[in-house]
């Protein structure tokens, strides 16, 4: 909240110097060169190679400067407000430029962003990694023992099935949503997946107590039900869920004997948001082996609409991760569409801005092949990161698994003892002779890791921003990458 506040304070003054005559208008190509302004290095290293000297080109961060908690002066506004081209990531930690965009109304430049130029992933939180939600197990990754018992007071209320909304069509951007964020299924065989994991004859469940009532065509069956423990399952994906169970008291009764909640926590929350139910009269060993089924209910109050909300909303916990550039071939792909944006804004030198993109996106070209050439022959694929890990379109991209203390966008610097023990044994076990870091870290985490593993400290550049000695020695994307080649050929060999 302090954060929006100064940010709007800032805006307000730039309006006001706009309002006094004092901030001139947006560039006109006719007045000269093309303005762009980027947020971080890449694109801005990116344009420069396709415009060189047909346009004025401004890296907002500065120097030696941390991106994830980057905050514009009034004059970075104003430079904003009169560029022809605004480039920035687009990610949750970009939440400050909307809000600039939206203040700027019609005066708004022309924008791209990164994440919108090639298809995304996730965060990843995998094995032995800190993250800083530790309260929100949607990712599917928590330690068993922190898994605690609860009650039936989670889910007390009146809920109803979404299967209703799924048949009329309501769900449908969040299906479109996932085929587009994922790229693993289409929009169809999404919805067909939900439909075999929604479809249910219940649709409705009340709880009150320790009794619950399953509505079927408007008709309550009721069983009061005993809490039976809790069961953890790891799925194909590598990624667990934790079931609780409870066993119908009241044997005559035809409501489900046995039935198991999930809902993606792995202890007691004042109210769940929703949850999935699994019911039979068979056991539990057999309910944990339905995967394909998952009947699923929100609070009956929500509209529709409200549902589809709170999935979109639940979908969004994920955070996209915004290093998109890190993967060569991606880089191709976003040089590409700045080119296509430049040729649209100054169609003028659209041809020079053409032949310089063919030029560089060559160059791109080839650094991905010699990383790939440099991965067949090499004898590990596991690298690890005693630092945060901006690093899954790379690792995606080339066929690398990966150890790490934190995420790419974690903010945090310090590791428990728990995570640093265990990315010490990772080490250790699969003899890796190199801990990486990244740019601009204290470097801390690798450095307790190689003291404990004699392994060698090396760094890896996610590019994100340059030092002053990196600027001062002219260094690039290009030349960023090629160190960080030589230093995985080094590590994986």
């Amino acid at each position: 909240m302090k954060r929006i506040l100064m940010l709007s304070s800032m805006i307000l003054v730039v309006l006001f110097l706009a309002a006094c005559g004092i901030s001139g208008q947006p560039a006109t190509l006719s007045s000269g060169n093309i303005k762009i302004v980027t947020t971080i290095f890449p694109p801005y290293d990116f344009a420069r190679e396709i415009a060189k000297d047909k346009a004025d080109i401004t890296l907002l961060l500065k120097p030696g400067a941390e991106s994830h908690s980057f905050e514009p002066t009034p004059q970075d506004i104003k430079t904003i407000e009169n560029a022809d081209l605004f480039i920035y990531t687009g990610s949750e930690n970009d939440v400050w430029v909307e809000d600039l965009l939206a203040s700027l109304g019609d005066r708004a430049p022309q924008t791209m962003r990164l994440i919108d130029c090639v298809p995304t992933v996730t965060e990843e939180v995998v094995e032995g990694m800190e993250h800083e939600h530790e309260e929100d197990h949607h990712d599917g990754v928590f330690e068993d023992a922190d898994v605690q018992d609860r009650t039936l007071a989670d889910w007390q209320g009146d809920w109803q099935s979404v299967y209703p909304y799924l048949l009329d069509g309501t769900l449908d951007p969040v299906f479109a949503h996932k085929a587009a964020e994922k790229q693993d299924k289409t929009e169809a065989e999404y919805k067909a997946y939900y439909t075999a994991g929604y479809q249910t004859d219940i649709e409705r469940i009340t709880i009150d107590g320790d009794t619950i009532a399953f509505f079927e065509n408007g008709k309550p069956i009721t069983a009061k039900y005993i809490y039976e423990g809790f069961r953890i399952l790891t799925y194909e994906s590598g990624k667990k869920g934790v079931r609780y169970q409870f066993q119908s008291a009241d044997p005559a009764s035809a409501a489900p004997k046995y039935i198991q909640f999930s809902d993606h926590e792995i202890g007691p929350v004042d109210h769940a948001e929703h949850f999935h139910i699994f019911m039979g009269n068979d056991g539990f060993d057999k309910l944990s082996e339905e995967m394909e089924n998952w009947p699923t209910y929100y609070d009956s109050s929500l509209t529709g609409d409200e549902v589809l909300d709170e999935m979109l909303s639940h979908d969004h916990e994920e955070e996209i991760d915004e290093h998109v550039w890190t993967s060569p071939a991606n880089a191709m792909q976003i040089a590409e569409k700045i080119a296509e944006k430049l040729m649209e804004i100054d169609s003028e030198n659209a041809l020079f801005y053409s032949k310089n993109a063919v030029i560089y996106t060559g160059q791109l070209k080839e650094l991905d092949a010699k990383f790939k050439s440099v991965m067949a022959n090499s004898k590990r694929k596991t690298i690890l990161f005693g630092d945060r890990f901006p690093f899954r379109y790379l690792a995606d991209a080339y066929g690398l698994t990966y150890y790490a203390a934190f995420t790419g966008c974690s903010t945090e610097t310090e590791a428990d003892p728990a995570t640093i023990a265990f990315l010490i044994d990772q080490v250790k076990k699969a003899e890796l002779p190199v801990v990486f870091t990244i740019e601009l870290s204290n470097g801390k985490i690798a450095d307790a890791i190689c003291d404990a593993t004699h392994a060698q400290k090396r760094m890896l550049h996610s590019c994100h921003n340059l030092s002053a000695k990196e600027v001062e020695e002219g260094a690039t994307y290009l030349s960023l990458m090629e160190q960080n080649l030589e230093v995985l050929k080094e590590a994986l060999n």
